[in-house]
């Protein structure tokens, strides 16, 4: 009988070619791909910086002399005029107005805690402008 050389088939496999199996390199890859995608947290929540502010070592002396308005700033946010709690709303402005009418000081106090957000600062400066307060001086102290 004549010497046959093997038959190559239609499909072939990598051994028979010499070549290198991926196969196992790419299960890693996809398993640590898959890994890192669980383990990262993903973040939906905003991120924060704190701001810490300025402070003033000599600040000029408030004159007591004369009343003024008095609108304090808790470290919560909430907003205390003549001993209640208000919100930065209409009711507020309308309040702070008939103060104004009835002081002969055009200025108003407005006292923060320190540890009070500025953006709880801003919306009490809008309400006191929205009053009429033209003169607004800001006092920031640690407890209030």
């Amino acid at each position: 009988m004549s010497a046959r050389s093997p038959r190559r088939g239609r499909y072939q496999t990598l051994e028979d070619e010499g070549g290198i199996n991926l196969t196992p390199l790419l299960d890693i890859i996809f398993n640590l791909l898959f890994f890192f995608v669980v383990a990262t947290t993903i973040r939906t929540e905003e991120s924060f910086f704190e701001l810490v502010l300025p402070e003033s070592t000599e600040a000029p002396a408030l004159d007591r002399a004369e009343p003024m308005t008095e609108l304090i700033v808790t470290a919560e946010g909430t907003l205390i005029f003549q001993g209640e709690e208000w919100e930065a709303g209409d009711a507020l402005v309308e309040a702070l107005r008939a103060a104004k009418q009835e002081s002969t000081n055009p200025r108003a106090l407005l006292s923060s805690d320190g540890s009070a957000r500025v953006q709880q600062n801003i919306s009490a400066m809008d309400v006191l402008r929205k009053a009429g307060f033209e003169d607004v001086i800001q006092r920031v102290s640690g407890d209030l």
